[in-house]
């Protein structure tokens, strides 16, 4: 019996072999991506700041001062976050007590363009403000703006050598 089966499988295949297709296809698809021919922002430093000179046991505000200007490119039409850190936090826990940096991101006549509308605060203990811009939102150009804020060194401390200055670093990226 197993053999009658073999043999009518086999005849079968031989018979219509021409009936059965084996068929493997592949296909490709590019995406074409244009590359921008410019920033969707351009930041720079500002001009303007006025860091005030420290020195042992010494305590003081900042004084009131534009960090970064900010321009959006005008054929930009999404959102923006700026991100705003303190750099050197770890070198300035060693010779300050406290350090408090109010920052306000602010359009071309000295109104918030935040879309939360508040100021944010960097400190030794949060090194990192967030700041969130619609398209649309204020006038350009805009500028991150230190409005004030606080700092004591320790007490014991000289301040020799090196430099005691925040660092601050601003990112601009797309929401």
């Amino acid at each position: 019996m197993k053999k009658i089966l073999l043999i009518a499988l086999v005849a079968l295949v031989v018979v219509t072999g021409g009936m059965f297709a084996y068929t493997f296809t592949t296909a490709t698809a590019t995406i074409g991506v244009t590359a921008p021919t410019s920033d969707f922002a351009n930041v720079t430093a500002g001009s303007s700041i006025t860091a005030p000179t420290v020195f042992g046991n010494f305590s003081g505000t900042w004084p009131s001062s534009t960090l970064f200007d900010i321009d959006p490119d005008p054929n930009y039409q999404g959102d923006l976050v700026i991100t705003v850190y303190l750099v050197n936090a770890a070198q300035l826990v060693r010779q300050y007590h406290h350090v408090n940096m109010t920052l306000e991101f602010q359009d071309s006549t000295n109104t918030t363009a935040d879309e939360q509308g508040t100021i944010q605060v960097l400190t030794l203990d949060n090194a990192e403000a967030l700041f969130t811009w619609s398209n649309g939102t204020g006038t350009s150009p805009y500028k991150l703006v230190l409005t004030g804020g606080s700092f004591r060194l320790h007490p014991f401390k000289a301040l020799t050598g090196g430099s005691y200055q925040p660092q601050i670093w601003c990112e601009i990226t797309q929401r």
